[in-house]
């Protein structure tokens, strides 16, 4: 499976769940815009800053999701209320010259991360129920959470490489690999 096969809509029963999976991919989505994404690696300072937050909110939904009690909804559960990622991420970003070049590999892969952890969440046990997240569920999200924190860390103590051959926005090297459109 190719990381565009995930840009689709879920089945899903949990409002809670899929308000917090939407808020992870929304992250995704941004990382994939940032300025930064121009640059041969890495990420400037304002990114970072802007993930650091992405990543403390994120940790905040899961764990207010799983404190949540299962609702008691025999009227109305089960709702349809399906998640939507469907919009794919733009893997490529504008140059100052207005060149369309591939994004950095670092800001790829922060996007793809929380692409993963938005469909996880979405296609989890916990999307059929009413709310709140089962134990494994819980677990997973935590961890997907801590690993995008854990990949920011790094590349905030790498410092941006001098790539002049490959930087160049006429160069030939392509995009990652993987990253074909569907």
């Amino acid at each position: 499976m190719a990381i565009n096969d995930l840009h689709q809509v879920y089945p899903n029963r949990n409002s809670e769940l899929r308000s917090t999976a939407k808020q992870c991919f929304e992250f995704g989505q941004t990382i994939a815009r940032e300025p930064s994404a121009a640059h041969t690696n890495g990420l400037d300072a304002h990114a970072i800053k802007r993930q650091e937050e992405y990543i403390t909110h994120a940790t905040a939904m899961v764990e207010a999701l799983n404190a949540s009690p299962i609702p008691d909804l025999p009227a109305t559960h089960p709702t349809q209320m399906p998640v939507d990622f469907s919009v794919p991420y733009i893997y490529f970003t504008e140059d100052l010259n207005g060149n369309q070049i591939p994004m950095n590999e670092a800001t790829q892969l922060l996007a793809e991360k929380w692409l993963l952890t938005a469909v996880e969440l979405s296609k989890s046990n916990s999307a059929a129920m009413a709310g709140s997240l089962v134990s494994f569920d819980y677990e997973r999200a935590s961890n997907n959470i801590a690993s995008i924190s854990k990949l920011l860390a790094e590349i905030k103590a790498r410092p941006f490489l001098d790539l002049p051959e490959t930087s160049d926005p006429g160069s030939t090297h392509g995009a990652r690999s993987g990253s074909g459109s569907r």
